[in-house]
């Protein structure tokens, strides 16, 4: 399990991430909310609240619940890169 302190930091630079980016990408990647799909996740939120989208299309929902995805697999230890990018 992670420390609040790896957690913050997540949440902290997801949150930055947001200001950087545009809500929605040119590509029409929704940024924004799969940020917080993420963040829902650190703070405590479940993957199964998520919806899925679909897999086959990789719809807008799906690359949400890929992000809250992310986040859940860092949470467990199974990743360990950060949830956002650096400048």
């Amino acid at each position: 399990m992670r420390t609040q302190e790896e957690i913050q930091r997540q949440i902290a630079g997801l949150e930055a991430e947001k200001f950087r980016l545009p809500e929605v990408s040119t590509l029409g990647t929704p940024n924004h909310e799969i940020a917080d799909a993420k963040i829902e996740i650190l703070q405590g939120g479940e993957l199964s609240d998520v919806e899925e989208g679909n897999w086959e299309e990789v719809d807008d929902q799906n690359e949400i619940y890929r992000g809250a995805e992310e986040a859940n697999e860092w949470m467990k230890g199974d990743r360990d890169e950060d949830l956002f990018e650096e400048d």
